[in-house]
């Protein structure tokens, strides 16, 4: 019985080490390609399902620089800002007339419908905001090199017509959303043609607009192809900036990442509202609800770099000779010909100078970065914050009365903060679904190899202590047979 148990053991524990060993070389390769089945874009996968209907809330939170010394300013002054906001809106993405094409791929327009949260902002929505009025500088700064004639006629309609440099203290809701600008209704009634719109917002036609046709990869052929577009209104590149490496699109819409993220992967963005792509690298580690370990991305200095420093950046010059400091996009064809100057929040990556000839501005990583957190494993994003401002360049024109006075500084508008992070019904259903089972496979396959390893030298000391115990007995067995011998000089009895 005790030899049959030995060998039961010895063979039972090889047999637990060797399934161990097996499942540590081999469980990862699984893991990996039991992930990789299910990252797709198909109408039943889990995938799919969330990107149509993403289940965290999304929010937007615009920033608003309030000018509280109109007057001076307008004398050649210093601007001094009072930042205002957050104005924060909840976001609901819409994908409309989804095709799902024969080459592994789906194409979609999207739309995104913004509701103003008042519980969640600080201010009402109708605090009174004092800043540029964006009629007037888009019609200035259009005509910069216009011959004097134009200039006196641009002079004489704005005094005509009653429209001022500054918006006084107009409704936050107008002043992002829309109002009707005085130089602009009526240059609209001479010229409809070449003015399109009389009304001026800052964040005029992004409320319920669709902002173009997608056409991405559905990852069914290729999981690392997952969510990246193949086109953007029918073109595979984009027609604004003065380079190849510059029109690019590259990597996904930000909403769907790969999987097998690590340390050393570059994520790749294409942004539709800045007309271009754009990558984030590693920037840190961090654990959110349930103890989730997510890894944060983020563009990094030298991707704000200018051209001498990143060649890659000398195709945003706008004119091709135009090219801007540190830090700064010249949005103006990507938005339709408004002067927009996209920057980070507060000028963060942008020279010094910038925001030292205005006064409010203080520049943190923390709060005016652009980042993205997503699981390792699963490429699943858990938190992001894509922060962008919008900012005007000033001229002082003495042709022009309106800014003759005026000094030349890049003037910040606003910013916006589009951001989300996983809750905690969101985070459990993950942790159960997701991290629990991966959680469970990685112990198991270390547990079974240890378990068997035990056992294994459990059974070998059994067994040694059962042979020694078996050599001990039949040493006694022969001795006692040899006193009990019987010879021909052995007396009968003693």
């Amino acid at each position: 019985m005790g030899h049959a148990l030995a060998i039961f053991g010895i063979v039972s524990s090889l047999l637990l080490v060797t399934g161990g060993l097996l499942a540590i070389i081999f469980a990862d390769k699984f893991m990996h390609a039991f992930i990789a089945s299910n990252i797709h874009l198909e109408p039943n996968s889990d995938l799919y399902k969330q990107w149509l209907k993403p289940p965290i809330d999304v929010y937007l939170s615009i920033y608003v620089f309030n000018l509280k010394n109109p007057i001076e300013f307008q004398n050649g002054a210093k601007p001094l800002f009072e930042e205002i906001g957050p104005f924060v809106f909840r976001e609901y993405v819409i994908k409309d007339d989804i095709v799902n094409n024969m080459n592994y791929t789906i194409s979609y327009k999207e739309k995104k419908q913004y509701y103003f949260l008042q519980d969640k902002s600080p201010y009402e929505f109708d605090y009174p905001i004092t800043t540029l009025n964006m009629g007037p500088i888009t019609v200035i700064n259009g005509v910069k090199y216009a011959t004097n004639l134009v200039h006196d006629g641009v002079n004489l309609a704005l005094q005509l017509t009653g429209d001022t440099l500054l918006v006084d203290k107009m409704p936050a809701k107008d002043l992002l959303f829309g109002y009707k600008d005085k130089f602009l209704v009526q240059l609209k009634k001479i010229l409809p043609n070449l003015v399109p719109t009389d009304t001026v917002g800052l964040f005029i036609q992004k409320n319920d607009t669709y902002d173009g046709l997608y056409t991405i990869y559905t990852g069914v052929d290729d999981f690392n192809k997952v969510g990246i577009v193949e086109r953007f209104n029918n073109q595979n590149k984009v027609d604004i900036w003065t380079s190849k490496i510059a029109n690019m699109i590259n990597g996904t819409d930000g909403t769907i990442l790969p999987p097998f993220l690590n340390e050393s992967s570059i994520i790749y963005i294409f942004e539709s509202d800045l007309c271009r792509s754009l990558y984030a690298k590693y920037n840190k580690t961090m654990k959110i609800i349930d103890g989730i370990k997510v890894l944060g991305y983020a563009p990094d200095e030298y991707f704000y770099e200018n051209y001498t420093i990143n060649p890659d950046n000398a195709g945003f010059c706008t004119p091709a000779e135009n090219c801007l400091p540190k830090g700064l996009l010249n949005l103006t064809q990507c938005v339709g010909g408004v002067p927009i100057i996209m920057s980070c929040p507060h000028f963060l990556f942008s020279e010094k100078k910038f925001a030292e000839e205005v006064e409010g501005l203080m520049p943190n990583f923390t709060n005016h970065a652009t980042m993205i957190f997503a699981e390792p494993t699963t490429g699943v994003l858990m938190k992001a914050n894509k922060r962008i401002q919008f900012n005007t360049q000033l001229y002082k024109d003495p042709r022009i009365k309106m800014t003759k006075n005026l000094p030349e500084i890049l003037y910040p508008l606003f910013w916006v903060d589009e951001h989300f992070e996983i809750d905690k019904k969101n985070a459990d259903l993950y942790y159960y679904q997701v991290k629990l089972p991966l959680l469970g496979v990685t112990i198991g396959k270390y547990a079974i190899f240890a378990i068997g390893f035990v056992l294994l030298i459990l059974s070998c000391r059994y067994t040694y202590n059962l042979s020694k115990k078996n050599d001990n007995s039949d040493t006694l067995n022969i001795q006692h047979s040899s006193k009990d011998e019987i010879d021909e000089q052995t007396p009968l009895i003693i």
